[in-house]
């Protein structure tokens, strides 16, 4: 491990990937795994003294993260374990937290040459959510009530949260100016709104959701997101970015039922695999044998799916016909 990296790296590492509120609750946590003093770890951590091989391993094993994952940032093309997964390694913090993890890994692949994005998606992709901000709150308090449980973030459905917290707002803007950066394909589904839809009608039957302004909010964005996708697939352009570029993004779609949702990332230097294990996580892996089986499976399914991008009118209008009744029904709207 020494010949591998220097004592900062780890360090650096660790206090950026440690998961604890604070660094005092990281210095307490090692103090006690390792038996010393919180003035040995305060050393260590200003690397005044070194950690031990043994204990790096302690504290990353007691700590759910993957050494692996420092190894790996020092790796050109690949990774010497096959897979890990953020979600398990803590839960965010807040919801920023979750936005920036997913900001950790879109920077290194705006950074890549020649970059190109893959998507097989069961749901509408996170990064066209992010333009509709009732949604996105709608998907980060259903997260939280069934997965995250944050402590201190209150269980009313409080639509305003995403406008009042100017730290959240500024995180999903970097997210879609990073998500403009690159060109992609993706692969739809017509059933990629019905997880969504469902929760909210989960939400409204129990009462969670009964304000008159924001189910109308609500309705409101899921026809503009259809609009949004629809005038995706027209221009096959991405929204122009800050740099005022604009990246392809070809769509097909498939009846097909595609099993778990697959974010995958080629480039010229650095291949990255998401697999979705539960929802929100992903599991990732830079492994070149995952990732070459992978972009088969995904060029397998493209070609028995329909292409509608700048093409397939009637296709296009059926599948997008289709999502409009799906929110027409639920919010009792007329078409």
């Amino acid at each position: 491990m020494e010949n591998t990296l220097d004592h900062k790296t780890i360090v650096n590492h660790l206090l950026k990937h440690h998961g604890s509120k604070n660094i005092k609750e990281l210095v307490l946590k090692m103090s006690k795994l390792l038996d010393l003093t919180e003035t040995s770890i305060y050393n260590k951590l200003q690397n005044r003294t070194n950690f031990t091989a043994v204990e790096i391993l302690q504290i990353y094993s007691f700590l759910n993260m993957s050494v692996d994952e420092f190894i790996q940032d020092n790796t050109k093309y690949n990774g010497f374990v096959p897979y890990h997964a953020d979600g398990l390694k803590y839960k965010p913090r807040n919801y920023s937290d979750y936005i920036n993890n997913i900001i950790y890994y879109y920077t290194r692949v705006k950074q890549l040459p020649n970059a190109m994005g893959y998507f097989l998606a069961n749901e509408v992709p996170l990064s066209h959510l992010l333009n509709f901000p009732h949604l996105t709150y709608l998907k980060f308090y259903i997260w939280n009530r069934t997965n995250w449980k944050i402590e201190g973030i209150s269980m009313h459905y409080q639509s305003n949260t995403i406008h009042k917290d100017e730290e959240l707002k500024h995180a999903i803007f970097v997210l879609k100016q990073l998500f403009s950066s690159f060109s992609n394909t993706e692969i739809w589904h017509p059933q990629m709104l019905d997880n969504s839809l469902s929760q909210y009608q989960y939400l409204k039957s129990i009462g969670v959701i009964h304000l008159p302004e924001d189910i109308e909010a609500i309705g409101a964005e899921f026809i503009g997101l259809v609009d949004y996708l629809e005038a995706l697939t027209l221009s096959g352009l991405k929204p122009v970015n800050s740099k005022g570029e604009q990246k392809e993004c070809n769509v097909y779609f498939t009846e097909l039922n595609i099993g778990s949702e697959v974010i995958l990332v080629r480039s010229d230097e650095l291949s990255l695999l998401f697999q979705q294990i539960d929802v929100p996580n992903y599991m990732r892996t830079s492994n070149a044998r995952m990732i070459e089986h992978q972009q088969l499976y995904f060029e397998n399914i493209k070609n028995i799916s329909t292409h509608i991008t700048k093409t397939g009118e009637i296709a296009r209008y059926r599948y997008m016909h289709i999502l409009r009744k799906k929110i027409y029904d639920v919010f009792d709207m007329k078409s």
